[in-house]
């Protein structure tokens, strides 16, 4: 008799523990993301450089410099004269996060895509194929510690995140 009162008191120990945690909300500054629609997300192509804002990945061919500004797109770089380094073209890629160059050909990360890109011109790049749904993007502001709204996917693609004070968040890199 002994051993069952001490099994069920153990039992509902254990039980208890099975409760359904409330799901915590947050409120205060934090981080909200950024959203391009499925038509701008297509919208690959050549645009008059301004300045980087995020700088990311470097890629060198011969006497060009390829920098990637994160979520934008790709700036190109003459070298040919060091003393007189200067911006050739930026070539805009929505939520690009990573990019590498084969021959005329470049493969870039666009969200959840693997977008095939000719740069055999410079200035006229063309999209010639993407992969759908291969990549997995971040949910979440790279590199920051706070609460943020969660990303909604059927309002676009994000291509970054923006303070704000926020109400109710549900999401929090903590």
């Amino acid at each position: 008799m002994k051993n069952y009162l001490v099994c069920g008191i153990f039992m509902l120990i254990l039980l208890s523990g099975c409760e359904k945690p409330e799901r915590l909300f947050f409120s205060g500054d934090g981080k909200r993301p950024v959203y391009v629609s499925e038509t701008e997300l297509k919208d690959i192509r050549n645009e008059l450089p301004g300045a980087v804002q995020q700088s990311g990945t470097i890629f060198l061919r011969d006497t060009l410099l390829f920098l990637l500004d994160e979520q934008r797109g790709v700036f190109v770089y003459s070298l040919a004269d060091t003393l007189n380094t200067r911006v050739l073209t930026f070539m805009k890629i929505p939520a690009v996060t990573d990019f590498v160059i084969s021959g005329n050909i470049m493969y870039a990360d666009s969200w959840r895509d693997l977008v095939v890109i000719d740069i055999s011109d410079l200035y006229q790049i063309r999209e010639t194929n993407r992969i759908r749904d291969v990549v997995t993007p971040a949910l979440y502001p790279p590199g920051y510690f706070g609460i943020f709204e969660c990303v909604d996917e059927s309002r676009g693609a994000v291509v970054g995140w923006e303070d704000a004070y926020l109400e109710n968040a549900r999401c929090s890199t903590f």
